[in-house]
């Protein structure tokens, strides 16, 4: 028996399925994945805060929360007088390398957790500094997916929000593609299209319903390192400052994670639908190495019983239909000769 055979097979999984795999996935390797976030976000927040609050006037303060004015800092900026010309691009300047810092570090630990999800679902043990080590070789093709999935579906959106909506969804698994098949990223989108074709909606439901559960927790747990008991304290105070790094900390720390799980088991699943994909054949995909027979994790769905009906219309490539229940043999037929002569008592003809 081939090896391709002889590897554990998936199912196709609903979308309360693919949601509860995630969870699991993310809560019984949560220590693991927060440190790839925490080692990446943390001092690329200190950057980013130290590079807006050099940047402010010295007449003006940044604050939380509350009235005032929007800053591209993301709260409200107030001044003591109007801003000369020198100011106001020293704060862009300020703006856009935060902007650039926050943006590579983001994708950095975004790709980082998708391997190390990636490792969990094939039962691996998963390491938070192999998976940076993996991250980093792709870091720069995972910016340039960034950045080119950004730009199509800002311009779809522009010539009208359906197609701007459509394609968002449709890039969904463009980052899986990219980190598991080695694609570039022009390719990734491509194929995360052809992928998600056939299943839109199902996988809009399962951005929208995770996108939900991930900002829930994680406004919860923000809200509470900057709640109402620090008088929202202007943010270049040290204060401030420290709260800001901890609350924009914690909120990758628990919605990366969570969103890479979500998009990985969705990635999987895509597969297993349209091309019989497998444990083994992921394995390879990562440089893995997993023993044909091994069994699959057990957080996932057990595979239904073998028959003759597929799991699915039209059934997986290389599905065959299992064994066939065994037949009770038919009873003998009635004869009319008795067993031995001379007959039992009692023996008439059409008796056994």
């Amino acid at each position: 028996m081939s090896t391709e055979a002889s590897a554990p097979q998936l199912r196709p999984l609903g979308i309360g399925e693919i949601l509860d795999v995630g969870i699991k996935i993310y809560t019984r390797n949560a220590l693991t994945l927060f440190k790839i976030v925490v080692f990446v976000v943390l001092p690329a927040q200190i950057l980013v805060n130290i590079a807006e609050v050099s940047a402010l006037p010295s007449n003006a303060t940044v604050s939380n929360g509350g009235a005032g004015g929007v800053s591209p800092f993301g709260g409200p900026i107030t001044t003591e007088g109007p801003l000369t010309g020198h100011q106001v691009t020293v704060l862009l300047v300020g703006f856009i390398s935060a902007f650039l810092i926050q943006f590579i570090a983001a994708r950095f630990a975004q790709a980082g957790c998708f391997r190390a999800i990636a490792d969990a679902y094939l039962g691996e043990e998963v390491s938070w500094r192999s998976s940076l080590r993996f991250a980093l070789r792709r870091l720069p093709a995972i910016v340039w997916l960034s950045i080119l999935s950004g730009f199509l579906v800002f311009l779809a959106a522009l010539l009208f929000v359906i197609p701007g909506i459509y394609l968002y969804v449709a890039f969904t698994v463009a980052v899986p593609v990219l980190l598991v098949e080695g694609a570039g990223p022009w390719h990734s989108l491509g194929r995360s299209r052809r992928l998600v074709k056939g299943r839109w909606w199902a996988t809009c439901g399962v951005a929208v319903v995770g996108y939900l559960l991930v900002s829930i927790v994680s406004l919860a747990l923000t809200g509470l390192v900057v709640g109402v008991a620090f008088a929202n304290p202007a943010r270049n105070t040290a204060t401030g400052f420290v709260l800001n790094t901890l609350a924009a900390t914690v909120g990758s720390m628990i919605a990366t994670p969570a969103a890479a799980a979500f998009v990985t088991v969705l990635y999987i699943d895509l597969r297993v639908r349209k091309e019989g994909f497998d444990l083994l054949l992921l394995a390879r995909r990562l440089g893995v190495e997993r023993a044909p027979d091994e069994a699959p994790p057990s957080f996932l769905p057990e595979l239904p019983p073998p028959g003759s009906q597929p799991p699915f219309w039209p059934p997986p490539p290389g599905w065959v239909p299992g064994p066939a229940p065994p037949v009770e043999p038919a009873p003998p037929p009635p004869t009319e000769q008795p067993p031995f002569w001379p007959p039992p008592p009692g023996w008439k003809p059409g008796d056994q």
